[in-house]
């Protein structure tokens, strides 16, 4: 009993002194990093009241997905933060990206090729969210066996998808810099 007590005093100082970082701070960087300190603990809230999948939820969904995408548009949209010249100091993400390409294309080509695309299509046929949720009973795990098994390609390709237009909000929302200009 008084380790949680303790606990959820820490937890209510951290909660508390994140929220204040978010309203105070002038940085709009340091704000937002506050406030994934916020949900952080609010989901350590949910974790000590026993709603795993809740707490789960709150990082995988809140604190990971969404204050990243907070963050690249609040640092993509900062005034003054492509002011760099000269070469570029992340070329050697060019290689990795190269590499990382050849290896998702080749992936997805083994998978078309061995025929586990079309094992999963046939798979996910109409009724096989409804055999899940009578096997498993209804529950999470249901809904995750059936995405993860029955319907593993479509949600591969909504990734797929989202890592595409995230790229092209980048590509649209790139300032042109003195370098580019010049060209002109």
């Amino acid at each position: 009993m008084l380790f949680s007590q303790i606990a959820f005093y820490v937890l209510a100082a951290v909660a508390v002194a994140s929220a204040l970082g978010v309203v105070l701070n002038r940085n709009a960087v340091y704000s937002m990093l506050s406030l994934i300190v916020n949900l952080l603990s609010l989901a350590l809230f949910f974790l000590s009241l026993g709603g795993l999948f809740i707490a789960t939820i709150q990082v995988l969904i809140y604190a990971g997905a969404v204050m990243v995408l907070f963050l690249f548009v609040v640092t993509m949209l900062t005034p003054g933060g492509q002011a760099q010249q000269g070469e570029d100091p992340l070329r050697w993400q060019w290689g990795a990206a190269v590499g990382m390409g050849v290896i998702l294309i080749g992936a997805l080509a083994w998978a078309g090729f061995s025929g586990a695309i079309s094992h999963d299509a046939k798979t996910a046929g109409v009724s096989s969210l409804s055999h899940a949720m009578q096997a498993f009973g209804g529950n999470t795990e249901a809904f995750g066996m059936a995405l993860f098994h029955g319907y593993a390609f479509p949600f591969e390709m909504t990734g797929l998808l989202l890592v595409a237009a995230a790229l092209g909000a980048v590509a649209l929302g790139r300032r042109p810099d003195s370098a580019d200009t010049a060209d002109e």
